[in-house]
């Protein structure tokens, strides 16, 4: 993989409109196999998917996986990080080719993005403080539940009954509100809300709010591109890599 040594490249939405207008054509199958590369935009905030390790790295499960896709395609990967709202407009102008960030597949984001096939089935849960006395998703009425812009979690989220939803701007500081009971629970991804019971002592409620499928998500009008995409995570699905990079992530 073409890495830019853990640099993350903070994105403005007023950057990403600008650089639509600059890159009005969808690149080729073509062009991206004459390149070499291609630039995956990940919001790297949401452990063990995708973080930042303790040299600047980005580093996780999604970013693993997209790297062994990417090897199977004869292909590099160039990563640009951004805020996961960021991430569709970027995919949309042409700024990156691929977004990679644990992106629930949803009729509403298909209007705008193709989605590849899935790589991972997941859910919504609610994470809780241990002495909060909330056992259900009924115990949330009256109360606050914090949860990530952009997300599926955010929309679930705002469908729980009788709760105010505090949508902020990423997971870490949707977690660190429960942390400093600025919110009365946490709607997560359920691999991601795993790993913040294990780092914070948090108690997930039963019930899980919805369940989805997570793809990667590519500019429409591409299908030669998409094609190859799929063709290659069969291919890594089936030899046993997806196997071993979900036992080596926890997910």
């Amino acid at each position: 993989m073409i890495k830019r040594c853990g640099t993350i490249v903070l994105v403005s939405l007023m950057m990403l409109v600008w650089a639509g207008a600059a890159m009005a054509e969808c690149r080729t199958w073509t062009q991206i196999q004459s390149s070499g590369f291609f630039i995956v935009g990940t919001s790297p905030d949401y452990p063990p998917f995708e973080s930042i390790d303790d040299k600047g790295n980005i580093v996780g499960f999604d970013i693993d996986l997209i790297r062994a896709v990417a090897e199977e395609m004869g292909l590099q990967v160039r990563l640009q990080g951004m805020g996961f709202d960021s991430i569709l407009i970027a995919v949309r102008s042409g700024q990156v080719q691929l977004g990679m960030s644990s992106f629930s597949v949803t009729d509403e984001r298909r209007e705008s993005v193709d989605f590849t096939i899935p790589y991972y089935k997941s859910g919504q849960v609610v994470l809780v403080n241990p002495d909060s006395g909330i056992r259900s998703i009924e115990d949330l009425k009256g109360k606050v539940v914090s949860a990530q812009i952009g997300s599926t979690s955010a929309e679930a989220a705002q469908s729980i009954e009788g709760a105010t939803a505090r949508i902020v701007d990423d997971a870490s500081t949707a977690v660190m509100m429960l942390r400093n009971r600025a919110s009365h629970g946490v709607v997560l991804d359920v691999a991601i809300a795993e790993n913040y019971v294990q780092r914070f002592g948090f108690v997930q409620l039963d019930e899980a709010l919805n369940y989805e499928e997570v793809a990667a998500v590519i500019r429409k009008g591409c299908p030669e591109f998409l094609e190859a995409l799929n063709v290659a995570f069969e291919h890594v699905m089936k030899s046993g890599k997806l196997d071993e990079l979900r036992e080596k992530w926890n997910v």
